[in-house]
């Protein structure tokens, strides 16, 4: 994956999407207004889609005490198990087509006819044209920022008074930025709702929304806020805003202040997580006799936009052409042939499955196009980015061909991939290497006439070619991940399902049109090649949006039963930077650690909380060896650099080496191999579920930065194969963890810098931040800076010097510190190299923190061990018990095995019978034979297989501390270790486990009591959590 810096994107009418932090509007208060009436209710219908988009409807539960009254008595009450249900299907993202109604257990009283069947129904002419029709025009979750659009152009007038008029106007990174003046506000989208009155009880859904009266509305991250009838807005706090009009750019300006907006109907927030609405006290709906709204449902309208085709469309001249992909609600017809020919498109490719036609138009005809009802998207042509042996030892694939039972169950064979097919859409694939010899069910060449005018004709794939990798090597290296014999180096490098099948996919530089032709071919003949399985090692810097055609094709893929594997891309840390294809709740996403599990810099995360917006799982990424694209010199376009350190002489002509989430992708889409070669019976959702709940947890990691955790092929190929042993059900109890995050713009800053000269802001870092993000950004000019961060110590703790050039990278550079300490940190701002101009800079600090549950036994501990007991909480390890952590009872054996996994230093694993005769419920089964069944020997030493475990004794100091020495590795410094001659009942421990018990005082696992070990009593809750944490900070 080429790294690039995030784009600001502009829709035909105006819409821009850029990395919008948070927003806080004044008081607003609702008074009798029909019109308004229509706005709220409409509202009411956003939130049902945008909270949970990945369920059908929402579920409200022992609402009791909510009322809507009017002067014509509208009131909705027993609300008890209602309902709200779309016609849209399971996975909706706009409120189109809602119908409440009585056959959803809905009681509606003298609501006087009341019909509600979809969102206000506006539509929306921006000034190329183009008309949106749907849930208040578009939304795009998780978009970059906020986009101000009006029919009749936007007036900006400055705090001097100076005025610029646009047809559009793009705010970058518009943290803090207040509304004021904005009346007749529409909300649509808005995840994590609540809603609190005066009835003081809370009533949470799955989804996290409460209900609680209604005295006051609060909207935290709410992505997709429209705002209509808003003239005079002020906006305050952005980085910059930018006007443009259909000769380009009208102004730029950095760090507004002041400014007001008019003529803006319509304006659109998008990506404005963190956005508060208070003031709402008493709410009246009146005036609702018949009141009848309507909107465009699912089925027809445009539903979304490219950003970067709107762009396009707004600096195109009247007389050029643009290459667009139109996306259907449905098949094409020929009549759909006929309205494209009316409007002047008189050829393109068409596809076999897909619903999409590539085109191309003018501005005009683009717009034309976008008005009719068939159409859902358009879509502009984009360059892909890519994602770019004993290191893959922690997913236990190596566990799996071996395995007696698993060769059992597959007809007495060992489980390599056999009868399953992985399609690598990627550069391509050299089936010439001795490593992928007869691997090759096809190898397709990916071209199409790029929409000359000749017709609406099919792309031409070529079949059948010896070598379609003919630039840089990348799709060939991940070929020999997945699927490569390693016949060049007796096996060493062989690729994790080294007997599947491969289906070459050559999409070229992974040009959108080429990998739109790839998956239409998978749907068109994947399963005559017995395709299972695409992977997908290429990302793009846009936005997830459910109607980009990349999303629409992964979703009927998985549907036609192809699992999509996508990796998570290589924009680093921070929130949101997780490829927004791998964002899609079908596919399997996958982040990159390296060998020792130790998540990899580049790795891209989500962010936190989102449903959405986090990697599914992770795979070891950084420095894995592969094959080398013969005739190529790095084999990996510039990836290479470590084959010298990992390869031998005989090795580097047909190896080489590379890092990148790329390379983790492939890992996972060979286990998928091998475990549908176990269980060809498998659905995609069932294969993510799998893989999610087997895999090995990282809790030095957050959810959206490594998701489930580190790939588990083992397991995963185990539970594939004998569905009864059902692993990671310990899993289901993380709601008892009660944690919450917060993310706020903590600080904002502006300085002037000087060439040679450093300037310094002072930054506050709060309590418990788990996640602290320092940004700079800067106008139009020739400079380059660089950002240092320092603690309060002095001691440096971040810094970012990327290369800012005018076109080339952008005007920002970002530090992004996990788990700082409360603190006053200092930014160091300067030029490099010293040369420039003075550069007046804006910048801003987000920082998440975290607010623990109130456990009420905590209060009279020592500060170090609240610190120990509420970070067992945070990494999700140990878990409070009602409202209390209860830090000095004993711990069970059973919950100390289920920590042991809690940890990540464990993977799981389940035997085909129960391995203790007092042990056999399958969830306290997951655990304690997975923490029994360690290639290198049982934990818990005094538990044999075949015998008791009794799980429900406390776990003893002594055998607690041999197993955390054998879980950290540290056995063999424990053969030569000797115990203090202070410890002064020495002999009361059995003299083989001394040396665990010296090494595990060495290491602050355990600590005496007074001058005693005391072997025999019974381990409590406070020490499992002091000594867990040690564990995953080594």
């Amino acid at each position: 994956m080429i790294l690039v810096p995030p784009k600001q994107f502009v829709y035909p009418f105006g819409t821009l999407c850029e990395k919008s932090r948070s927003v806080s509007l004044p008081r607003v208060l609702f008074e009798y207004d029909p019109k308004r009436m229509k706005k709220f209710v409409a509202l009411l219908l956003s939130f049902i889609f945008y909270v949970n988009p990945v369920f059908a409807g929402l579920n409200f539960v022992r609402s009791n005490g909510i009322t809507l009254t009017g002067a014509d008595g509208i009131t909705l009450t027993g609300a008890d198990g209602i309902t709200l249900t779309g016609a849209d299907g399971i996975l909706n993202y706009s409120a189109n087509g809602i119908t409440l109604t009585g056959a959803d257990g809905i009681p509606l009283t003298n609501a006087d006819g009341i019909t509600l069947t979809g969102a206000d129904g506006s539509t929306y002419t921006g000034p190329n044209g183009i008309t949106l029709t749907g849930a208040d025009g578009i939304t795009l979750t998780g978009a970059d920022g906020i986009t101000l659009t009006g029919a009749d152009g936007i007036t900006l007038t400055g705090a001097d008074g100076t005025q610029y008029r646009a047809d559009s106007v793009v705010i970058r990174r518009p943290d803090g930025i207040t509304l004021t003046g904005a009346d007749g506000i529409t909300l649509t989208g808005a995840d994590g709702i609540t809603l609190t009155g005066a009835d003081g009880a809370a009533r949470v859904g799955m989804n996290g929304i409460t209900l609680t009266g209604a005295d006051g509305i609060g909207l935290i991250k709410a992505d997709g806020i429209t705002l209509t009838g808003a003239d005079g807005i002020t906006l305050t706090g952005a980085d910059s805003i930018t006007g443009f009009g259909t000769s380009g750019i009208v102004f730029d300006h950095t760090n507004p202040s002041g400014i007001t907006l008019t003529g803006a109907d319509g304006i659109t927030l998008t990506g404005a997580d963190g956005i508060t609405l208070t003031g709402a006290d008493g709410i009246t709906l009146t005036g609702a006799d018949g009141i009848t709204l309507t909107g465009a449902d699912a089925q027809n309208g445009l539903q979304s936009i490219d950003p970067e085709l709107a762009i396009a469309l707004n600096n195109a001249t009247d007389d050029s052409t643009i290459n667009a992909v139109v996306v259907y609600h449905r098949a094409l017809t020929d009549g759909d042939f006929a309205q494209l020919r009316q409007v002047g498109i008189l050829g393109g490719t068409r596809f076999h499955s897909l619903p999409f036609v590539y085109v191309s138009g003018t501005r005009q005809q683009i717009a034309a196009i976008s008005r009719l009802s068939s159409v859902r998207s358009i879509y502009g042509n984009r360059t892909l980015n890519f994602d770019s042996d004993p290191y893959f030892n922690r997913t236990g694939v190596q566990r799996v061909a071996g395995d007696a039972e698993l060769r059992a169950e597959n007809a007495g064979v060992p489980v390599t991939g056999r009868n399953i097919t992985v399609a690598v859409l990627d550069t391509g694939i050299n089936g010439s290497h001795p490593d992928l010899a007869g691997k090759l069910v096809q190898n397709v060449r990916l071209v199409d006439t790029q929409s000359l005018p000749i017709g609406f004709v099919y792309p031409a794939p070529v079949e059948g070619l010896p070598n379609t990798d003919l630039n840089g090597g990348h799709g060939t290296f991940v070929s020999g991940i997945v699927a490569g014999t390693g016949a060049s180096s007796n096996g060493k490098f062989a690729g994790v399902a080294p007997n599947a099948k491969l289906l070459g996919l050559s999409a070229g530089d992974v040009d959108l049109t080429n990998v739109l032709s790839g998956f239409d071919y998978l749907l068109q003949k994947g399963a005559t090649f017995g395709v299972r399985v695409v992977n997908c090692s290429f990302s793009a810097n846009t936005l997830f949006d459910p109607n980009d055609p990349v999303n629409v094709a992964t979703k009927m893929l998985a549907d036609a039963g192809i699992t999509v594997v996508f990796s998570a891309g290589n924009t680093g840390a921070g929130n949101g930077t997780l490829n927004p294809y791998a964002a899609a709740p079908w596919v399997v996403s996958v982040g990159a650690t390296d060998e020792n599990g130790t998540l990899a810099p580049f790795s891209s995360r989500g962010n936190f909380g989102d449903e959405l917006q986090h990697p599914s799982l992770v795979a070891p990424g950084v420095n894995i060896a592969s094959l080398r694209n013969i005739g190529t010199v790095t084999g990996t376009a510039g990836f290479a650099g470590a084959d010298t350190q990992r390869l031998s002489p005989t090795e580097l002509p047909y190896y080489t080496t590379a890092s990148g989430t790329s390379f983790s992708a492939p890992q996972v889409a060979g286990a998928v191999a091998l475990m549908l070669e176990a269980n060809p019976n498998l659905k995609p959702a069932e294969i993510k579920d799998i893989l999610s709940r087997t895999a090995t947890p990282l809790p030095k990691y957050f959810y959206h930065e490594a998701g489930a955790g580190m790939l588990n092929t083992y397991a995963a190929v185990i539970e594939s194969a004998f569905p009864e042993r059902h692993m990671g059900t310990f899993r289901s109890t993380v709601s008892r963890n009660e944690i919450r995050f917060t993310t706020s713009n903590n600080q904002n800053f502006e300085r002037t810098v000087v060439p040679g000269v450093t300037s310094t802001i002072n930054l506050n870092i709060p309590a418990n931040a788990v996640q602290a993000s320092v940004n700079i950004s800067w106008g139009l000019g020739v400079n380059d800076l660089g950002l240092k961060l320092f603690g309060g110590n002095g001691s440096l703790i971040g810094e970012s010097n990327y290369l800012n050039l005018p076109g080339l990278t952008g005007r920002r550079e970002k530090v992004v510190v996990a788990s700082p300490a409360q603190q006053t940190a200092r930014a160091a701002i300067q030029h490099t190299a010293g040369a420039g101009t003075a550069q007046k800079v804006f910048g801003s600090m987000e920082v998440t923190t975290v607010d623990f549950p109130n456990l009420r036994d905590l209060d009279n501990l020592t500060a170090e061990s609240i610190f120990q007991a509420e970070q067992s909480l945070l990494r999700n390890v140990m878990l409070p018990e009602g409202s209390k952590f209860r830090p000095t009872s004993a711990v069970s054996r059973a919950e100390f095995a289920e920590t042991l996994v809690r940890t990540g230093l464990v993977a799981q694993y389940m035997t085909a019978s129960p391995m203790f005769i007092d042990v056999r419920d399958a969830s306290t089964r997951s655990t304690v034979e997975s923490v029994q069944s360690l290639p290198s020997g049982r934990l818990i030493f005094d538990a044999a297989p075949g015998s008791r475990f009794y799980p429900n004794n406390n776990v003893s100091r002594l055998v607690a501390a041999v197993a955390y020495v054998r879980a950290a590795g540290l056995e063999n410094a424990a053969a030569t270790a000797a115990l203090p001659i202070t410890v002064a009942d020495a002999l009361s421990i059995p003299p083989q486990y001394r040396g665990c018990i010296a090494i595990a005082l060495q290491n602050g696992f355990m600590s005496l009591d007074g001058n005693r070990f005391d072997p025999n009593r019974p381990v409590v809750r406070l020490e499992l959590a002091s000594a867990t944490n040690l564990l995953i900070r080594r």
